[in-house]
């Protein structure tokens, strides 16, 4: 069982005064450029190992890399006590969920204990944006003895009232649940379950209409000894029902329009067939793939599926065996267009560096084939060299964080090696910002490490990016 906690609401956590109500889902002071939180669960936070923190790039009409702030559970006005292994940060997820249009942030904490037991039941909060920046803080759920809850959370309103509404993973010796807490969050209440995975997980989640109904649902893939899978659940009804599901699973999921028929699709990164099904949508799957499911008039995802690959005409890179290629998905809209996908290889080896990793820029045509081009280290443009476990594209998001009309790209890369790692816990990592430029030729990417951004006790930095 888990329960809601009650408000927090003293302090300030400051930011770059605003002006204007925000116009993105993640403009948390309000000043109309896109910001952008990064977790870093394995950061230290006043001195305390692995207590994790979320550090704040604030968009600006220069884009990100100038001012920053570094929240913990040791800032003023946040809810709860940083300890070793909380693990703040471990996801996180914007959205205005008060009402008041500013976006908020909602944060997880799995390795958070259970007062009574000691056990790491694991807790989520939610920080409140406003003129000032992310202020006072809430806690919205904890989870009980060994839950671990908020490995992964999503937002959406499924429920048709007009708030937004939070769904969080929660662990189990046998099974594993996603578990709904309703909005608004200004109020205390109780989570509830949305799915189950017998002797398994969820290993992304996401959240959109994919009926055309006019309530957002909800869409996880999870992988399980007894059951794995990719399916979506609608809350439409009153009760939650399976309105769609395959027996392939992924590593990452994203939904947007990608061929532009005003209907919603679903893609599934990094697919694998189910071991117990005689069918997959990508029977080519050498190197990783992407399954993208269709929209189609008065279903849910009722219409084709393509498969994209490093094999597929016009798709960078080449399709090895230890690739993920799709591990790591974000909607981009490149040049006006419309949606595109941002899809992520950590383990892509570059030359001779195993693990160095790549991020692919992929467009659907008119058939729903996607077709891109590669980037790495050792990409013109990309600053930086392809080195064994830099990990480059764990994580990728976009947003149009200066305001020029595209979205730009940020890429993480949470296994760089930077000068002031300088933590037996692993590197510290760093993020690759580029600008969009639309239809004219890319802009270089700049290199944002923790050291060139004053940030203390960062550990893979770039690994959780918001959106």
């Amino acid at each position: 069982m888990l329960v809601a906690a009650s408000a927090l609401a003293v302090g300030v956590l400051t930011a770059p005064t605003a002006t204007a109500a925000p116009s993105v889902r993640s403009d948390f002071n309000g000043d109309g450029y896109a910001d952008l939180a990064v977790g870093v669960p394995k950061g230290t936070a006043v001195g305390r190992a692995e207590a994790g923190f979320v550090h704040v790039l604030w968009g600006s009409a220069k884009g990100l890399g100038g001012r920053t702030s570094k929240i913990s559970q040791a800032s003023a006005g946040v809810p709860g006590t940083a300890e070793a292994g909380d693990q703040y940060g471990y996801a996180v997820q914007s959205g205005d969920f008060n009402g008041d249009r500013f976006a908020d942030l909602v944060v997880t904490a799995p390795g958070e204990r259970v007062k009574a037991s000691g056990r790491r039941g694991g807790a989520a909060y939610v920080l409140w944006g406003s003129a000032k920046g992310l202020k006072s803080g809430y806690t919205i759920a904890k989870g009980v003895d060994n839950q671990q809850l908020g490995r992964l959370v999503t937002a959406g309103d499924y429920d048709g009232d007009g708030d937004q509404d939070v769904v969080l993973t929660v662990g189990g010796e046998e099974v594993g649940q996603s578990v709904l807490r309703r909005g608004p969050l200004t109020t205390a209440s109780p989570t509830t379950p949305v799915d189950a995975y017998n002797f398994g997980d969820a290993r992304a989640l996401t959240s959109a209409d994919f009926d055309g109904d006019g309530t957002d649902d909800f869409a996880s893939t999870f992988y399980g000894m007894e059951s794995s899978g990719t399916r979506v659940r609608s809350l439409a009804s009153g009760t939650w029902e399976t309105r769609w599901r395959t027996s392939d699973f992924g590593s990452a999921l994203a939904a947007g329009d990608f061929d532009g028929d005003h209907r919603t699709d679903l893609a599934i990164g990094e697919v694998h067939r189910n071991p117990e099904s005689d069918r997959t949508h990508c029977e080519d799957q050498l190197g990783g793939a992407i399954a993208t499911v269709f929209g189609a008039p008065g279903t849910t995802l009722g219409g084709k599926v393509t498969c994209t690959t490093q094999s597929s005409p016009s798709v960078g890179g080449t399709a090895e065996t230890e690739d993920n290629f799709g591990a790591s998905l974000a909607v981009v809209d490149l040049d006006g267009s419309g949606d595109a996908l941002l899809a992520g290889a950590s383990h892509e080896t570059v030359g001779t560096a195993a693990r160095a990793g790549a991020y692919w820029e992929l467009e659907a045509g008119g058939d729903g084939v996607f077709t891109g081009p590669s980037f790495s280290q050792n990409s013109p443009g990309v600053p930086g060299t392809a080195e064994q476990g830099d990990l480059f594209g764990a994580a990728v998001t976009a947003a149009d964080y200066d305001t020029a009309g595209y979205d730009d790209h940020v890429i993480g890369a949470p296994g760089e090696a930077v000068s002031n790692s300088g933590s037996a816990a692993g590197p510290a990592g760093a993020l690759w910002y580029r600008a969009s430029a639309g239809d004219a030729p890319r802009l270089p990417a700049v290199t944002l490490s923790p050291a060139k951004l004053r940030l203390s006790g960062a550990v893979g930095y770039g690994r959780v990016l918001s959106r």
